[in-house]
């Protein structure tokens, strides 16, 4: 008899992490339940399934919605693999950033996740076998300037990971975080929201946050890397009897983490800030040049 393929639910599937996850996942040999917040984005999966010749079932679901958790899990449900990937990033100061907007980046990249986790847990305990993999990220462990709700969220999911890793170890249950540095995916990009007092001319953040944005244009995204990376090791997570507790992905997120080891991130920090000051003051000239 053949060995059974094993079922995995993916979450944001509709562009970045999830969707390349979800098209290698079923290349791999899984059976993928991928996921996402509006099905009218589902083009670009679709259409990259079909390029790999590839199949998986498609699902609505909005992880800070639990009519849609509960939706999916007992239509496609047990599962045997997790992979928390919803999430959204709110650019700008945690200084203009509303209560309305730090609880939206919450509910989806940390309580989200934690709301996902428990409805599909009891099966896998049911089983004493299970694999849950967190996209978290480096901003969960040396913050993230200009995105402190984020980096705030994938602080307590680094946090949840370990927390439940020793609760569900008697179960057979595995709880891997995978932290990736910066990577061509739409959080950083077209899928990124900035905050409603982002432009607000009367905020002491206001040149700072415009330097924020310069500085994402000109010097990070630019250098991100293939977000490919990070869907194959995901994926060789899942076929890997005991992976690790963590996962560093990333040239630059390997950089920060060793320069936090070694005691000198204060160095890597005042980069950061001589790059923000400088693009913060190129701005505040342009702006002079058009007031004049």
């Amino acid at each position: 008899m053949g060995k059974t393929r094993k079922k995995v639910l993916i979450t944001g599937c509709s562009s970045g992490f999830g969707l390349l996850t979800a098209v290698a996942a079923a290349k791999a040999g899984f059976d993928v339940v991928a996921t996402m917040r509006n099905l009218n984005k589902d083009a670009n999966l679709k259409s990259a399934l079909e390029k790999a010749h590839v199949h998986a079932e498609i699902a609505e679901l909005d992880v800070t919605k639990p009519e849609t958790i509960n939706a999916v899990v007992q239509r496609f449900g047990p599962f045997d693999i997790l992979v928390n990937n919803a999430g959204i990033l709110m650019g700008g100061s945690f200084l203009d950033i509303t209560d309305a907007e730090m609880r939206s980046v919450f509910e989806t990249d940390y309580f989200g996740a934690v709301n996902l986790t428990r409805a599909v847990v009891p099966d896998m305990i049911k089983n004493k076998s299970g694999l849950i993999i967190n996209i978290a990220s480096l901003a969960g462990r040396v913050g993230h300037l200009f995105n402190a709700a984020y980096g705030a969220a994938k602080h307590a999911l680094i946090g949840f990971s370990r927390s439940t890793r020793l609760e569900l170890k008697k179960f057979r249950i595995r709880v891997v975080s995978v932290e990736p540095g910066y990577f061509k995916t739409g959080v950083i990009g077209n899928n990124a929201y900035l905050t409603e007092k982002f432009y607000d001319s009367n905020s002491p953040m206001f040149e700072l946050n415009r330097g924020f944005l310069k500085m994402m244009m000109k010097d990070i995204i630019p250098k991100a890397g293939d977000p490919k990376i990070v869907a194959k090791k995901i994926v060789k997570i899942m076929k890997t009897p005991k992976p690790k507790n963590h996962y560093i992905i990333g040239k630059d997120a390997w950089l920060v983490v060793i320069f936090q080891w070694l005691g000198l991130l204060k160095l890597i920090e005042q980069d950061v800030y001589i790059k923000l000051i400088r693009h913060a003051r190129r701005k505040m000239k342009q702006k002079k040049k058009i007031n004049r």
